[in-house]
């Protein structure tokens, strides 16, 4: 028998759980041992027509972004422009924070230089997909 869903009881509202079922009523029980029965109503359930597949529309690929490009230019030109002004106000502060940032100048400059070791590939895009064959391959 499927699971029913829990009913109330008509008389004390308690939970109760159904005890036999036919096509037309259910005989249920709560927890205070009151029976009492539930019509069942037989549903009409209507499938509705399927819908005409749409013709899919390519969209263009969506352009690189120049937005990280132009804040890292005036995250320069604002870290320059307080540099210039620490050591206009505080040439001895300027003295020992500027050549602290310098391995900052070394990071970004050297994250700019760095080529991908490979180029990024599509696994749909490989000549041998789905061949499984190392036999091409060389060692690293």
């Amino acid at each position: 028998m499927p699971d029913l869903t829990i009913d109330n009881c008509p008389t004390c509202g308690m939970p109760a759980e159904i005890l036999e079922r036919t096509d037309t009523e259910a005989i249920a029980r709560c927890i205070f041992l009151h029976d009492f029965t539930v019509p069942i109503k037989p549903v009409d359930v209507h499938v509705p027509e399927p819908l005409p597949v749409a013709p899919v529309i390519a969209f263009r690929a969506p352009k690189v972004s120049t937005r990280p490009e132009w804040a890292r230019r005036m995250a320069w030109f604002a870290f320059g422009a307080l540099a210039a002004l620490l050591l206009l106000r505080a040439p001895a502060a300027a003295i020992v924070l500027i050549p602290l940032s310098i391995p900052l100048v070394a990071i970004e400059s050297a994250r700019k230089s760095w080529r991908p070791l490979a180029p990024k590939a599509r696994a749909a895009g490989s000549p041998d997909a789905g061949t499984g064959g190392n036999e091409d391959r060389r060692a690293a």
